[in-house]
């Protein structure tokens, strides 16, 4: 009866030993294999041409302004670029300088798309003055 006892307890200590062991290593595969295929990263606007008669990206013929933005990688690869082809009449308007929202694919080859227009991200580039340090 001791003898089952102590054989139940230690098959259950190594059931709960290989369940934590696959669990662990099911993290690790999906570290490495990452569900987000997708980041987002900061770019500015470096070119405004337009209007341009021409077809937007959906085939529909129109004028349209083609704007490219430049952009590095989260992780400091490029600079790459990217352009988007916006109606004339939209609401959207950028000017070269403009800092965007860019998110594009982590694999390659590299696909990127223009997100958006911010104006709350930090200053690219140093500060103009540094903040006054606390005094004791």
């Amino acid at each position: 009866m001791l003898t089952i006892v102590v054989l139940g307890g230690f098959g259950l200590v190594l059931l709960v030993t290989a369940c934590i062991v696959a669990d662990v290593i099911a993290g690790l595969r999906r570290d490495e294999n990452p569900t987000t295929i997708e980041e987002k990263t900061a770019g500015q606007v470096i070119r405004v041409r337009g209007p341009v008669r021409g077809q937007l990206e959906d085939g529909t013929p129109a004028e349209y302004t083609e704007v490219t933005v430049e952009y590095c990688t989260r992780r400091g690869e490029g600079p790459f670029e990217v352009s988007r082809r916006l109606p004339v009449g939209s609401r959207i308007a950028y000017t070269k300088g403009d800092r965007v929202i860019v998110s594009y694919d982590v694999r390659t080859p590299r696909r990127a798309r223009i997100a958006g227009r911010v104006s709350h991200w930090p200053q690219l580039g140093p500060r103009s003055a540094p903040d006054p340090v606390p005094q004791p």
